[in-house]
């Protein structure tokens, strides 16, 4: 099974005249001040062609907004998706039918010193280390933050769960209390980290760009069952136990 991660930069490309977003999804983006209300359709917007582009859906069904308060489809048996933001950037995740999906952006280097000393607080002693190893320390740092909000995303927890969640970066494994099996993978390019996190029956996910002519461009393709998958790449799997498999 795939999963989908598209992204766009900059300015929305599709004019509203193309947009493949029920007018009362428009109508409900009044209430916000411009760029939210950008930000807020353009989402949407890549959300519609992303469903067209997978499954062959020609409108955006209908959303509502699960328990932990993040959009999601109003009709179960429609997939998982998530979506984010991070400068001019903003990206959405579709899991394979069946699955979750969590995902998070982040812009290297732009947090202030106080803000990276909070990122770093609540972190354990393992994540500590395997940062300080890293030759970059904010790069290492963006990376284990956005795989945490990622994770916490797909798990519906937010940051009240950051408690609930330890990665093991050097040992490629992560543990969350809530939700026992997850895969994570996050890469670091020059300017944007982002994390994908994911059902562990996903096999592969696609990664595309859209450009300012609506073109779709193919990235890659990350082989999640692959050990090494990219020089500033990181995957991350579940550490479980016997117990949480159900064995004595």
């Amino acid at each position: 099974m795939a999963s989908h991660f598209v992204r766009w930069i900059g300015n929305p490309p599709f004019s509203s005249e193309n947009m493949r977003v029920p007018q009362e999804v428009i109508n409900s983006a009044q209430r916000f001040a411009d760029k939210r209300r950008g930000r807020f359709l353009a989402a949407r917007e890549l959300l519609a062609q992303l469903m067209l582009r997978v499954y062959g859906i020609r409108e955006l069904p209908a959303l509502t907004t699960s328990s932990s308060g993040r959009p999601c489809f109003a009709d179960a048996n429609l997939p998982d998706f998530s979506i984010s933001y991070a400068g001019n950037t903003i990206g959405v995740l579709l899991a394979e039918e069946g699955g979750r999906a969590g995902l998070d952006m982040e812009i290297v280097r732009a947090h202030s010193r106080q803000t990276q000393d909070m990122l770093t607080q609540d972190l354990s002693s393992g994540e500590k280390a395997w940062i300080n190893a890293q030759q970059d320390f904010m790069e290492a740092l963006t990376q284990i933050w956005t795989l945490r909000q990622s994770i916490l995303k797909l798990t519906g927890e937010t940051d009240s769960g950051i408690d609930s969640l330890r990665l093991h970066p050097a040992a490629g494994r992560l543990r969350s209390t809530v939700f026992p099996d997850i895969q994570a993978v996050c890469d670091a390019e020059p300017t944007l980290v982002w994390s994908c996190a994911l059902s562990p029956g996903t096999e592969r996910l696609h990664l595309w760009e859209i450009d300012g002519s609506q073109q779709w461009q193919a990235l890659r393709d990350v082989e999640m069952s692959k050990p090494n998958i990219g020089p500033h790449t990181l995957r991350l799997t579940s550490l479980v136990t016997p117990h949480e498999m159900g064995h004595p």
